[in-house]
């Protein structure tokens, strides 16, 4: 195996590359990489077979230099590109927030216009659903009082479920206390009977003394 035809044809690669790199992908740079690094591991064991190892294998990496050197310039290019690409994604990502916001604050700015010039003797009904400028706006409105209303009824509901738990607990208390005096009723010893008084005696008369026997 010479050596002189290797580095022409490395040569030769160099050139192409270098004439063909503004037109390569990723994965064409990928591939024009392994085969440049397959060329110089082939010199390598080449040089390695020679007498003069140190000059050989000092062209073998010059030449694997300038052949890496274009593929280098292209990756850079490549990451720069995607780099100004993401960039400016994110402009336009911030400048379509923008765009919305302020489309969004118009769009408040003239409700609240037409509302203030609306007539005041004009009568409000209650619930009819009369066309606006912003359906969108009207949307967001009418779900956010029909969630108020929910909440309020979940309230009202919960109130009057606690109310319902309350008497509950009241009339349990309530027969329990009346259970506990029946029961201590039951168990209190019965009265006695009061003893009847004693029979009055009669008061002796002076002839029933005089009737006494002497002593």
């Amino acid at each position: 195996m010479t050596f002189r035809p290797v580095l022409v044809l490395v040569t030769l690669a160099s050139s192409t590359a270098a004439v063909c790199a503004a037109e390569m992908t990723r994965a064409e740079i990928d591939a024009a990489r392994t085969r440049i690094e397959q060329t110089y591991q082939a010199k390598l064991k080449d040089c390695n077979q020679r007498f003069v190892v140190t000059g050989c294998l000092e062209e073998a990496r010059d030449e694997r230099i300038r052949a890496l050197r274009p593929l280098d310039r292209v990756e850079h290019q490549l990451n720069a590109e995607e780099r100004q690409r993401r960039a400016a994604a994110a402009r336009e990502r911030v400048q379509e927030k923008e765009r919305d916001a302020a489309q969004d604050e118009a769009r408040r700015k003239t409700e609240s216009v037409r509302e203030s010039v609306q007539p005041a003797s004009a009568p409000a009904v209650p619930g009819a659903r009369t066309p606006r400028a912003n359906p969108e706006l009207h949307q967001r409105r009418e779900a956010r009082q029909e969630a108020e209303a929910k909440a309020e009824a979940a309230k009202r509901r919960e109130a009057a479920s606690e109310r319902r738990v309350k008497a509950q607990e009241r009339q349990r208390k309530a027969s329990e206390q009346q259970a506990a005096h029946a029961a201590k009723a039951a168990s209190a010893p019965a009265p006695k009977t009061p003893k009847p008084p004693a029979a009055h005696l009669p008061t002796p008369s002076a002839s029933d003394i005089r009737a006494l026997p002497k002593p």
